[in-house]
């Protein structure tokens, strides 16, 4: 494992490599993030595919390697998309009520483990009551890009929006706060589901200046017409 002996992410580019192992099948992902902007590449043995989120340029762009495809579309009418979802729901079943909707995640701190020569702090999430997931975070690493760009987004949506995030992402939101996370088990909800385990194997400044997505040429256009198409190579 690799990791930058920063203790702050300065205000450069940061690239994360991420192995996943499900029920022994393993897939990596890298995450390339500045405060503005964040690439995912997602390899495994299905393929590949690569997700550009571009809060400037209010642009997601998703490109599929192994059927050579992408598609983009803006941030913005993916937000009112999702409003007027929340709206029609909300017609169609008057009030709604979110500590009856949504499932309620708490926090337990478990204690102190040490992950490669990072000292963690040991978690347990808690959702409906049931266990969840087990997660390591290092207080010595915080990632100031992450934390920058999650605070950028948020400031765009609509605040109930806010309010109806997935597991995930309120998992994500406790945990950026604290510090990196280094290892986590996402536990088996029911014997259809499997244990998926999150180890990061690399943290580093990144060489790149700009987090950009180039496209092989030849790849179809799967948007919705009113998008730009990226730049081709």
């Amino acid at each position: 494992m690799v990791f930058a002996c920063s203790s702050l992410f300065a205000a450069d580019i940061w690239e994360t490599q991420e192995e996943i192992n499900v029920n022994g099948t393993v897939a990596e992902k890298t995450v390339v993030i500045s405060d503005s902007a964040m690439k995912v590449v997602n390899t495994s043995p299905n393929g590949e595919t690569e997700t550009l989120v571009d809060l400037n340029a209010d642009k997601i762009t998703i490109v599929n390697h192994k059927y050579k495809t992408f598609q983009t579309f803006k941030i913005s009418k993916y937000i009112e998309f999702a409003q007027q979802l929340f709206n029609d729901l909300k017609e169609k079943q008057g009030a709604v009520d979110p500590d009856k909707v949504l499932p309620k995640v708490t926090f337990e701190k478990q204690g102190n483990e040490t992950v490669e020569k990072w000292n963690c702090e040991v978690w347990s999430v808690i959702v409906d009551g049931k266990p969840y997931s087990k997660v390591w975070v290092t207080p010595e690493m915080k990632n100031k890009q992450l934390l920058e760009f999650k605070k950028k987004f948020t400031a765009i949506l609509p605040d109930n929006l806010v309010k109806y995030r997935t597991v995930e992402a309120q998992v994500e939101d406790k945990f950026v706060e604290i510090g990196t996370v280094v290892k986590s088990v996402k536990l088996s909800q029911n014997p259809k589901m499997p244990e998926i385990k999150t180890t990061v194997k690399k943290m580093m400044r990144s060489d790149l200046k700009k987090i950009e997505l180039m496209l092989p040429a030849g790849y179809a256009d799967k948007s919705a017409p009113e998008t730009v198409q990226p730049k081709t190579k």
